[in-house]
């Protein structure tokens, strides 16, 4: 007779393995629901003229990533300070490993705005919560090959393929946002490159 106290940390065990899904598809989708709805300022480095077109094309690819079948890779999760990362590796073909990284933030701080003409400054407090996914995609060939940056509610902020970056702007912007942003990428990069080498 097997003691459910000998059970529960298997099956415990067995659940949190399957808790991760790759959100991939479905923050795509949800992606391409914003940009259908608004209009966007694009920057490419890779072309003078990008457009919305250029960026669905993009995200087909993208779409590929999302659909592959994740039953041959083995599966990790790891907390790296604010950032949860997801890890799906392969040992064969192409493809070495898919990273999701979700990264929750509170934002709590006070800005000062300044004037150029004789006003005093004003103080502002911003108050919001962010929810982010990065996904990277590793390969034989590239360490970081495919590059995907988005926010729960202001949809895809940038993305990579190879050399190749797009960044999309929106005229509205969630607030602080911007306040983060900077710091944000900083920490995501350097976590992206020490997880396309292995590292844990």
């Amino acid at each position: 007779m097997i003691h459910l106290h000998t059970l529960l940390p298997v099956l415990l065990s067995f659940l949190l393995y399957q808790v991760a899904d790759l959100q991939l598809a479905r923050d795509i989708n949800k992606d391409a629901q914003i940009l259908d709805s608004t209009s966007v300022y694009i920057s490419d480095n890779a072309s003078l003229s990008p457009s919305l077109q250029t960026v669905a094309n993009d995200l087909q690819l993208f779409q590929v990533m999302a659909s592959i079948d994740l039953s041959q890779s083995g599966y990790t999760s790891q907390q790296r300070g604010k950032h949860l990362v997801h890890t799906w590796r392969f040992g064969e073909g192409p493809i070495k490993a898919i990273h999701q990284i979700e990264t929750a933030i509170a934002l709590d701080t006070v800005v000062t705005q300044r004037y150029l003409e004789n006003r005093a400054p004003t103080q502002q407090r911003i108050m919001n919560k962010f929810t982010f996914r990065t996904y990277a995609v590793s390969t034989a060939a590239a360490p970081i090959k495919l590059y995907y940056l988005t926010e729960e509610e202001q949809g895809l902020l940038e993305y990579k393929i190879d050399e190749r970056q797009v960044e999309l702007i929106y005229p509205k912007k969630k607030q602080g946002l911007s306040d983060i942003m900077p710091k944000l990428k900083d920490e995501l990069d350097r976590l992206v490159v020490e997880l396309s080498k292995g590292g844990k």
